[in-house]
């Protein structure tokens, strides 16, 4: 199954899904619906989502950019905001370059006219797949004309039993990762004419393996598993 001349539009996570595997991109493509995520995963996602919310909470003086009612309006909203004064914190500022759409956690404004993007997770250390997220977002923002003086992510100070959290008790701590993503965001361009490439082509067939699990748990693996366990019964029968 192709898209034709169609031109998909990625995000950011499109292309991580991409980068971790790109069946699984197709997938989200082209098979949305047999993708299924375990307990576990509904449960971290909505930590994920709290811990988001408190974060952006700390910062009373924020403005919140909706995508209501389609995206063009976040566009258009995060546009006006970054226009007029004065400026404040956005939360869920929404770019588009090349095709590729991304909202931010939160972007600060700094004290050189410029501005601060800081993305918010729920581990407690910096993950190395977290660097090539906030890269695709530092490149769209790049490529729309914002000056991005440095790139944060905005992380817990310990770990914390996700499955029953104190949402209130979280505390966060911030770790600059400006030069360490730099490299990733140089590899953007390519990045992402590889993940439209294998979005708009034929499916992708990729044997499974501890990528299904790692970094995170795979929302097709059901699928996968039954896709190549057929030919190989077949072949035994």
């Amino acid at each position: 199954m192709t898209t034709g001349s169609k031109r998909i539009r990625l995000s950011k996570s499109k292309i991580a899904a991409f980068e971790h595997c790109p069946r699984r991109l197709w997938l989200q493509v082209h098979r949305r619906e047999a993708g299924h995520f375990d307990a576990d995963t509904l449960a971290r996602f909505k930590f994920g989502h709290d811990v988001g919310r408190r974060a952006t909470f700390a910062m009373p003086n924020g403005i919140l950019v909706h995508a209501k009612p389609d995206i063009q309006a976040a566009l258009d909203h995060t546009a006006e905001l970054m226009a007029c004064g004065p400026r404040q914190p956005i939360f869920e500022a929404t770019f588009q370059h090349d095709g590729v759409l991304v909202r931010v956690d939160i972007l600060e404004p700094d004290s050189f006219g410029a501005w601060r993007a800081i993305e918010v997770k729920a581990s407690s250390r910096v993950r190395t797949y977290q660097l090539a997220d906030i890269a695709t977002q530092i490149w769209v923002m790049q490529g729309c004309g914002v000056t991005i003086t440095q790139a944060v992510i905005r992380h817990l100070v310990s770990p914390i039993a996700w499955r029953r959290p104190d949402i209130e008790a979280l505390r966060f701590q911030d770790t600059d990762v400006t030069k360490a993503m730099r490299r990733y965001v140089a590899t953007r361009e390519s990045a992402t004419a590889a993940a439209r490439i294998t979005a708009q082509g034929p499916e992708v067939m990729s044997e499974m393996g501890v990528h299904c699990r790692r970094p995170f748990s795979c929302e097709f693996q059901d699928h996968c598993a039954a896709t190549f366990a057929f030919p190989l019964l077949q072949g035994v029968l």
